[in-house]
This record gives C-alpha cells, structure tokens and sequence, in this order.
C-alpha cells in the first residue's frame, strides 16, 4: 500500500501528476470552447436522494446554491419551480443538468426517483434558453478536470498515462460508471457514460458468492449496483445479520458506517470491509475493461463521506489482487478516490458555459 509521505507527494499540486492533469485539463476546455463569457448557467447534479442546484452568473463570477430532497417533489418541473421562486430567476442563458438515469433525445426517466426529466418541456417552461440533460457520471468525466490536489486521495500511484484510457466509479444512491477515451483528432477526452453497475456482481471468495445467492432468491439477479451503493452497504448488513443467532437492529448506510469507524458493531465492520473489498474489485474490473493508464477514480457519495475507512486497506487489496493473473496490469492503474462532492455540478458547470456559444448566436 501507498505509503503516507508518497501519498503526500503524489497529491502535491507540484506532482507530476497534476501538471499533467493541468495540461489536460486546458487542452480539453480549449477544445470544447470554453473560454471567457457572459451569461447567467444553471447546473444541477439530480441524484436518486438529492437535487442540488448552481445558478452561476458568469461575468459577474457569483453563485448560489440549493439543495432540494427530491422525495419532497412529485416532479423535477415541481422541484424548478421551488428552486426559481426562490433564487428570483427571471432568466437563464444556458442548463446543464446531470442526471443519474439514461439519457436519450434530451429525455431521462430516472428508475430511483420516479421522475421524468424532458429538455424541452423544461425551456417551454421555465425562462431557460436552452438546456442539455447529461448521465450524472458523465458530469463527473467532465469534472476531474476541474479537480485541484485537495479534492483527491491517492490511493495507489502506479504508471500513469496522461492520454491513457481513464474509469470512473462511483456509489451513491446507485452505482454510477464511465469510461473516457481520449480523442487524438479532437486532442481532448471523450466521456462516454455506461450502465455497468447493472451488470452482474462478479463474487469473489466464499462469503461473497453467498451474499450474491441471497441477493438472488429477493431480486433474482444479483446486479454490481444491489452491493455496491448505500442499499448496497445495507443489504450487505442484512445478509450478515441473517446469519447470527444474535437479534440486531435494523440500521441505515450512515449507522452502520458510524457504527465501522467506532467498532462498536463486528457485525457493522466486517460490512463496510465486504463492501470496500467489492468496490476495489469492481473499479479493477472497469479499469480491465479499458486498460484504465490514465487512471482510475473513485467518486460518489459514499467514498467521500467514508475516507478514513476507504484508505484503511481492503478497497486497494482487492483492486490490485495480489497474485493474480493480471496482478501487474492492475498495477499499473494509478486510483484515486474524489472527495469534492460537488465534481458533477462542475463538470456540468464547465459543459453549461460552453453552450452559451450556441446561445449567444
């Protein structure tokens, strides 16, 4: 495992690595046009808990934020029409708005919500000129350009590519992934989201595979995402639970972390341990499936909220699997785990700024 001070150094803003970030980081704005403007940007990272919201006036460099429970809203048109009687919007240049859900023709129907979500019907709606709907983890490819050395771990520092194919990950809600490729006509990356956290949970190891049974006989396929995101870290509580002769309590994804980090619960640690351990595992298996040498990153709610117990062991142990066949490509992955919460609503802030060229004519 990485050691502190080598950690230290490569977090460093100093470091290679965010020189290279750096550089990326222009190239692949300067390609997509984004440069100075004016104009009021609207952005929201929509996910399957919260709506949380950034209204940016460009010239003048101020913004307001808002952060809405969407279970408290019928419709996401509800939860607009509350976020702009607040905010007093009268009128908005350009919207980005990232959503976790499949996104086609402007349209998203978001499974963990309920809510339907049409590009369209929102600008004959709402004084908006025009709005783009992007997948959440598409925002985020877009953000980890945007990220400085404070906003990142790094959990492992491997040899990193600064052109080289790059995944992300991420548990919430749900379990969100992406892979970026970079385009050498273009000279910045393509983000393409994807739907692989509904793939199958690859078990590894005896009490896993038994949590992915139990996991069938309720929901018939055990998905990556039913053990993997805040449901995921409760269902895998139950599963545990399920198994002792002694009675205890029904807990939340918060209570059982809370419960890990003080280690009143053996029952609570060997949990977040199971559910770190399929976490390294599914960002390796990403990072397989497109040779991940510009690096691997880890974001969403969860990780964040949990860094002293993501950096205690079991996540990166099962990412590199020590022995395994491809035990030296894995390696070779550089991982990052991304504390800034807010890197969707940046790269959708970054992707609102540029629509205002096609605003502007």
């Amino acid at each position: 495992m990485t050691g502190r001070s080598e950690l230290s150094s490569l977090n460093s803003a100093r470091s290679p690595h965010f020189r290279n970030i750096k550089r990326v980081r222009a190239s692949h704005l300067k390609r997509m046009g984004v440069r100075c403007k004016v104009g009021k940007v609207l952005v929201a990272d929509i996910g399957g808990t919260n709506a949380r919201f950034l209204l940016w006036d460009v010239a003048e460099n101020s913004h307001e934020k808002r952060t809405y429970a969407t279970a408290d809203f019928p419709t996401f048109e509800s939860c607009m029409q509350a976020l702009m009687e607040q905010l007093s919007v009268t009128e908005v240049d350009a919207a980005c708005f990232a959503v976790a859900g499949v996104v086609k023709d402007g349209c998203c129907h978001m499974t963990n919500t309920g809510w339907s979500i049409d590009s369209k019907i929102l600008e004959s709606q709402f004084p908006i000129r025009r709005v783009e709907l992007m997948n959440d983890f598409e925002a985020i490819g877009h953000g980890i350009f945007e990220l400085d050395a404070g906003d990142l771990i790094t959990l492992h520092g491997g040899t990193r590519n600064p052109t080289g194919p790059i995944a992300v990950v991420g548990p919430g809600t749900g379990l969100g992934e992406a892979i970026l490729l970079w385009n050498s006509h273009s000279r910045r990356y393509d983000i393409h989201a994807t739907e692989g956290s509904h793939a199958d949970f690859a078990a590894r190891g005896e009490i896993q595979h038994e949590l992915a049974l139990w996991v069938e006989k309720s929901l018939t396929q055990c998905e990556v995402e039913h053990v993997c995101s805040g449901p995921g870290l409760i269902r895998i509580y139950d599963f545990l639970r399920s198994r002792c002769t002694e009675s205890l309590p029904t807990l939340n994804a918060f209570e059982i972390t809370a419960d890990a980090r003080s280690k009143s619960c053996p029952i609570c640690v060997q949990a977040v341990d199971i559910f770190l351990e399929i976490l390294g595992g599914e960002a390796a298996n990403l990072g397989l499936k497109c040779l991940a040498t510009g690096g691997v990153y880890i974001a969403g709610g969860i990780p964040s909220k949990m860094r002293d117990l993501v950096t205690s062991g079991s996540l990166l142990e099962s990412f590199l699997c020590a022995g395994s066949k491809f035990s030296a490509v894995r390696a070779s992955f550089p991982l990052y785990v991304v504390l800034n919460q807010d890197v969707g609503l940046v790269g959708a802030k970054a992707v609102a700024v540029q629509l205002l060229d096609g605003v502007a004519h």
